[in-house]
């Protein structure tokens, strides 16, 4: 019997050998294959490795190494089984937000847990590791943040696991002052900012918790800020007037289609395939989202937002479904949603979802845990 997770190496010899899988580099890898079939791939070093033809797109090409299949890898949608989702900062009326809410996905309750942020945080971004929540450019002299606001680097973490703040330390700051900013999440490992005042995309290290200095990559910018959502292996971002599709494993971004209408029409992520994001309006004013197909980055048509006229949303990841914990509709509100992946619809009655320890909180940032 032949396992597909069988590396040979060295000299096999075999009776009646009939056809051999094509051999070559990675640039003359077969233009059309089929699923199943095997090249035998060299490097420059002289070192060939067998890969099989999986065609998901996502995963170099469709193509896979055999000798990466040692072990039976776990799918990108159960790595982390998502049970918690965390809210932190944002705004209402000019007055920003230290305050950090918690919802228990399994009966969709949301409670204040603290004003865990060591300052302010308004028109922010982060990101999550299994454990901790970063969430940049905090507002050191504890003032209101806008759109617009070029502001420090000075990054605040929370720790999910004790819902306590996280003693800052300074490898948690980054180096480029932003206003807005957006973020791609390689799953728990990196982050990677983008626009919100510069050019440059930023990196952190979500394994060591460390600002990663002199990475740096050109890319979309506007001052007001931008948006994005991910999956496995991409990055998908947008500015109101560029955009572009940034590849995890070689860290490089390319133009692309304008993924959303603008960058305060907030990106939804998910781990089953697709992307959305507002297909109108701008810091409200929204009523649709376009949905996008990770694996071919096609726009398979436009869904209804569950609440209307919004923008500013704070969106998290989850499993089978996502939350929206506050927006700006008009006004800075805490009205929020459940929205079901499979079906592309959600509910703003759910008794319990909402943050309400403020009187509205929009543009602030979500996280996540197992």
């Amino acid at each position: 019997m032949l396992y597909e997770n069988l590396e040979v190496s060295g000299s096999l010899r075999s009776d009646r050998v009939i056809n051999r899988p094509p051999r070559g580099t990675r640039a003359n890898r077969p233009s059309s294959p089929r699923s199943g079939s095997l090249y035998l791939e060299t490097s420059s070093s002289g070192s060939s490795y067998l890969m099989l033809y999986t065609g998901v797109s996502n995963i170099d090409d469709g193509w896979e190494r055999i000798a990466a299949q040692e072990t039976q890898p776990t799918a990108f949608r159960y790595r982390q089984v998502i049970n918690y989702s965390y809210l932190a900062g944002g705004y209402k009326d000019s007055s920003p937000w230290r305050n950090v809410h918690k919802t228990v996905n399994l009966i969709d309750q949301t409670t204040h847990i603290g004003e865990l942020l060591d300052f302010p945080a308004s028109y922010t971004s982060g990101a999550c590791s299994k454990t901790i929540f970063f969430v940049w450019s905090v507002n050191e002299n504890g003032a209101f943040k806008g759109p617009d606001t070029i502001d420090g680097t000075r990054t605040s973490a929370i720790n999910m696991m004790t819902d306590t703040n996280y003693t800052h330390q300074t490898k948690f700051n980054t180096g480029i002052a932003r206003s807005d900013v957006a973020t791609m999440q390689k799953e728990t490992e990196f982050a990677y900012l983008i626009s919100g005042g510069s050019t440059t995309i930023e990196k952190f290290n979500l394994s060591n918790e460390s600002y990663v200095s002199g990475f740096g990559v050109s890319s979309i910018n506007d001052s007001a800020g931008g948006a994005a959502f991910f999956d496995e292996s991409f990055g998908y971002a947008w500015t109101s007037g560029a955009a572009i599709k940034f590849n995890f494993s070689n860290e490089t971004p390319s133009s692309s289609t304008q993924w959303g209408a603008h960058q305060q029409q907030k990106g939804i992520s998910s781990k089953v395939g697709k992307g959305y994001c507002g297909n109108e309006g701008s810091y409200n004013g929204g009523y649709n989202l376009r949905r996008w197909s990770n694996s071919n980055d096609t726009n398979i048509g436009n869904v209804s937002k569950p609440h209307p006229n919004c923008g500013e949303e704070n969106f998290t990841l989850g499993q089978d479904w996502q939350y929206m914990l506050g927006n700006y509709d008009g006004a800075q509100n805490n009205v929020s949603w459940k929205f079901w992946y499979a079906t592309d619809v959600g509910s703003t009655s759910i008794t319990g979802l909402n943050p309400g320890v403020n009187a509205g909180t929009s543009s602030g940032h979500c996280g996540w845990r197992q």
